[in-house]
């Protein structure tokens, strides 16, 4: 009787094991936007034509504090120190280019607002189409050249208003 109750609650155990994994995989990651784990997932794209590049909080510390040790570099802390971490893509061909532009193409329609993100700025000139779209804390810029690449960078942690702050910057020529 024992070996049947023991028998019983094991299998018992090992039908539920799946719905419990399935449903703590379906949980999204708590402090995440959506755009975050949207371009977190886009990462997941499987092709050897997409150039993928991660910079965590970490690599950002370290490297600030190497730029932090002269009295120029620490204008550029302040500037980057908010910065949490910067997702890159470049497409190296015509695959990569095709399935990168289809996950994007909700930001590649010209819409207002699209997941929480503001379109703050966008040009098209001789064929290549720039977008940019920010957040109070995240930014995306979009650069699609001729239909032949597409270059996205995004950045958690840099506002639209910080993005402008920088460019205007590095137009006065400061070193960075």
């Amino acid at each position: 009787m024992k070996r049947n109750i023991l028998l019983a609650t094991i299998m018992l155990m090992l039908m539920l094991l799946p719905l419990h994994a399935t449903a703590q995989h379906k949980q999204p990651d708590k402090g995440k936007s959506e755009i975050e784990r949207f371009i977190q997932s886009l990462s997941r794209i499987k092709s050897a034509e997409i150039d993928y590049a991660y910079v965590s909080t970490n690599m950002f510390k370290q490297m600030l504090t190497m730029l932090t040790k002269s009295s120029e570099g620490a204008e550029i802390g302040n500037i980057f120190g908010s910065i949490k971490s910067v997702r890159s893509f470049e497409t190296t061909g015509e695959e990569g280019y095709t399935k990168l532009t289809t996950a994007l193409q909700p930001f590649l329609q010209e819409e207002e607002q699209v997941m929480g993100m503001e379109l703050m700025a966008l040009n098209r000139e001789d064929g290549e189409l720039s977008v940019i779209y920010s957040d109070q804390r995240n930014l995306l810029v979009i650069c699609n050249d001729n239909d032949e690449t597409l270059n996205v960078v995004f950045i958690v942690g840099l506002s639209y208003e910080a993005f402008i702050q920088i460019s205007s910057d590095t137009i006065n020529g400061l070193p960075f």
